[in-house]
């Protein structure tokens, strides 16, 4: 028979004590599994320095307000194409017409935040899908900024940051200016920048010798480590046939900004040698040329450059429109007025640049006219004439005064200026053979 442990069989069990010390045992036991397994007791919580171990509160509870999560912005990077307009650009985002005519009606600056240019890039700044601001860089110095917010946009126009690194650049004159400064590494602006410069002293196109040289001190601007352009060009040195020319940016007292020579004297002459970028000269100054169209010898009071059709023609000089027209000989031409004593003439032009009319007035390298073979020409060239006192004389062998020089109020600043910037222009070209030539 099998025993009964019943509670009524307690008193037979007391009386057993190895009956008793079993029982107590796997009680023991028994107990011992269930803690490991869990079931009898909550196993105690890790403690965890510097968490708080307060219970989980269930976020949809009472317990208070939870602050939502941000969404993240997205840039978006877009070029400006032929025909673009901000309405067109936002359109996309469901902006209120108010808000987009608002826009195109502000002038921040003197900019006209609607007036854009194809090729150049904008920035859409995105949240959700929806346009919160837009950055627009009409030029190489400022940003037009367009923040979207709940009383209308925002309009700013700032500077673009640059990050500026000073250098000096020098290089050796092989073929031609551009080949020399592209042989260093650097970029076809900064040869146009030190042709401009020395303009006056040097023809970039004629003049050149091989082992001609240069030495640049100039800021290289950068964007997020990406070289952008270059800023304006601090000082300089051109060496062309053993003869030295140095430029010295300075800012007189008062405003003037312009390039002088080490003595203060201004490198900007009366007038620009060479009005345009030509191919080369197809006919000069004379009183005797056979015409390439008649085929008689007549006087050819001017020279020619030949360039390509549509070559634009810079205004050799300050001065007024004093004639403008189209004939059968000249075909479209163009006179200026730049003084009681001088005058030049633009001749077989395709068309006029944009503004310039009857009586206006036009500043030294300003476009004025494009290269064309209007009237009797046998192919694209400018044709460019020159007065004195109303009677013609060579563009090429004119002798004309410098502008004006540094003011002597502003002498002792300008040459305390020249003193810090002449150490930089470094190698000097003359020094830098002396010293091949000892070793």
């Amino acid at each position: 028979m099998l025993e009964d442990f019943s509670p009524r069989c307690s008193s037979k069990v007391r009386g057993r004590p190895q009956v008793r010390l079993r029982f107590l045992l796997g009680l023991l036991l028994s107990m011992v599994a269930l803690y490991f397994s869990g079931f009898l007791f909550h196993p105690a919580q890790p403690s965890v320095r510097g968490l708080s171990t307060a219970p989980k509160v269930d976020i949809a509870s009472d317990s208070g307000p939870v602050e939502a999560v941000e969404a993240p912005i997205r840039i978006e990077k877009r070029m400006i194409r032929q025909g673009d307009t901000l309405y067109g650009i936002f359109s996309d985002f469901e902006l209120p017409d108010g808000q987009i005519l608002e826009i195109s009606r502000s002038r921040v600056d003197g900019i006209d935040p609607s007036r854009l240019v194809a090729g150049r890039n904008y920035h859409l700044y995105l949240k959700d899908d929806q346009v919160v601001e837009y950055r627009y860089e009409p030029d190489e110095e400022r940003m037009v900024r367009v923040r979207f917010e709940e009383g209308g946009p925002a309009i700013t126009v700032e500077p673009i940051p640059y990050r500026k690194e000073r250098v000096v650049l020098n290089g050796t004159i092989s073929n031609s200016l551009f080949a020399a400064v592209e042989s260093i590494g650097e970029k076809p602006s900064l040869a146009m920048d030190l042709a401009d410069i020395f303009a006056w002293q040097v023809d970039f196109f004629r003049d050149l010798r091989k082992g001609d040289s240069f030495v640049v001190l100039v800021d290289k601007l950068f964007r997020e480590e990406e070289f952008v352009r270059y800023g304006s060009i601090l000082a300089a040195r051109f060496v062309n046939s053993g003869r030295r020319h140095q430029a010295f940016l300075f800012k007189t007292g008062e405003g003037r900004k312009d390039y002088f020579d080490e003595s203060g004297g201004s490198l900007r002459k009366q007038f620009l040698k060479v009005p345009l970028r030509f191919r080369r000269i197809s006919s000069g100054f004379s009183t005797r040329r056979l015409h390439p169209v008649t085929g008689k010898v007549t006087p050819h009071l001017g020279v020619d450059y030949a360039a390509p059709t549509g070559t634009p023609i810079m205004a050799i000089g300050d001065g007024k429109v004093i004639l403008k027209k189209h004939d059968s000989v000249n075909g479209r031409i163009l006179k200026l007025r730049h003084n009681s004593v001088y005058a030049s003439a633009y001749a077989h032009l395709s068309r006029f640049a944009k503004g310039i009319k009857l009586g206006s007035t036009v500043r030294q390298g300003q476009v004025i006219a494009y290269v064309g073979q209007s009237g009797r020409a046998t192919g694209p060239h400018l044709h460019l004439a020159m007065y004195k006192n109303g009677k013609y004389v060579n563009p090429r062998t004119i002798s004309v005064p410098r502008a004006s020089s540094v003011p002597e109020s502003d002498r002792d600043a300008f040459m305390a200026h020249v003193k810090d910037l002449y150490p930089l222009l470094r190698p000097d070209p003359d020094s830098l053979a002396a010293s091949q030539g000892e070793r």
